[in-house]
């Protein structure tokens, strides 16, 4: 009988972790209970506040968090000695970001002679620096500088598609990468079997026609652009709601007539499920997780043309594109949805099955396993 080949220690280092919920948490969220089939998964996050399941057959060490924010982060307090331990226990040190827990992971698994491979999210000195009020030409001149020292430490680097490959060698990071698309789970993210229960059970009257965001509402995220297009909209037809889900506003804006805000949620289906249209107004993206997830809830979704986004939604197919901070043309598209029903169905039965089709979480953890079981 061949003797049973022993699974490999997979040690995940993430600053992004639920109950905080924003891109990279569902990215983990999503694939932590593939890979663990494969690996013996150890997690080490910070300690957000909220409730927090964890996964079955998945071991997570937590970090404290400081009380003091950087941007809308609060960074992880880390003890050097446990992060230590578990880079060293470890076969394959996984990182997802270069906050304080990525950033020491990186460190120590490169002073450890462990493999270290690191999923690059987005570009994240020009992300981080945008999302400040002041300083942002000195944060990202640090950051650019730190960028390369950490990133030349992998074996392999992660990208979600292939534009951020002239853009980490921009930096001057040469270490070998590759792609893997991101996925959506179409089975929970599903279309509303009524949206006018939907709206109902959220607290929306069912009678508006309800424009939807999910997400952080960071600086970069341009949420006054999709403001000020409302504005113009509900001007015209008062039977309209924004809907605003997964921040806080920390400066109301002026009209809040018609505008709910909902905070972090654990489950966001039923909010994309009460939405009639959905709109990613960012500057800065990769591949836009809540846009997919829009889309496999059915929704014509109104973007710009950033990161991987742009590649997945075909403008006036399975979905409207419009030029960054362009209030009028987003304002245009969305009075042309929400006067036309038979448009927003349309475009959303094509927006559904483009991720039907193309993306799914089964296949980017399938590509991501392949590359982690290299070593």
């Amino acid at each position: 009988m061949d003797e049973q080949v022993k699974r490999k220690t997979l040690l995940i280092a993430t600053d992004c972790f639920i109950p905080r919920w924003d891109g990279v948490s569902r990215f983990l969220y999503e694939v932590v209970p593939h890979l663990a089939k494969r690996f013996d998964v150890v997690i080490a996050a910070p300690r957000y506040p909220g409730k927090f399941e964890g996964f079955e057959d998945v071991t997570v060490l937590r970090f404290p968090v400081f009380r003091w924010k950087v941007a809308d982060i609060n960074p992880a307090n880390v003890k050097r000695s446990q992060l230590i331990k578990l880079v060293k226990n470890s076969d394959i040190v996984w990182t997802q970001s270069i906050g304080p827990i990525g950033a020491l992971a990186m460190y120590y698994a490169n002073k450890h002679r462990k493999p270290l491979v690191s999923f690059v999210h987005s570009v994240e000195w020009f992300l981080f620096s945008k999302s400040l009020k002041r300083f942002k030409e000195f944060v990202e001149f640090t950051i650019r500088k730190v960028i390369p020292f950490l990133y030349n430490k992998c074996d392999i680097i992660i990208v979600p598609f292939e534009g951020m490959i002239p853009l980490l060698e921009e930096q001057k990071i040469d270490a070998k990468k590759e792609v893997v698309h991101l996925g959506v789970d179409v089975n929970r993210f599903h279309p509303a079997e009524s949206k006018i229960l939907a709206k109902e059970r959220v607290g929306l009257n069912p009678n508006n026609i309800v424009i939807g965001y999910l997400g952080r509402f960071g600086r970069e995220k341009d949420v006054p652009t999709l403001y000020a297009a409302f504005l113009r909209v509900h001007a015209e037809r008062p039977n309209t709601t924004l809907l605003l889900v997964g921040g806080d506003l920390k400066e109301p804006f002026e009209d809040m007539e018609d505008v709910k805000v909902v905070g972090p949620v654990d489950n966001a289906v039923p909010y994309y499920q009460a939405m009639d249209i959905y709109v990613l107004p960012s500057l800065t993206e990769t591949t836009s997780l809540t846009t997919m997830e829009a889309m496999a809830c059915n929704l014509p979704v109104v973007v710009t043309p950033v990161g991987y986004v742009e590649k997945y939604v075909e403008h006036k197919k399975n979905g409207f594109v419009f030029p960054v901070q362009n209030v009028n043309r987003l304002y245009i598209i969305l009075r042309k949805l929400t006067k036309d029903l038979y448009l927003r169905k349309e475009v959303g039965k094509a927006a559904r099955q483009t991720m039907m089709e193309k993306h799914t979480w089964e296949r980017t953890a399938d590509e991501i396993a392949k590359i982690l079981e290299r070593f």
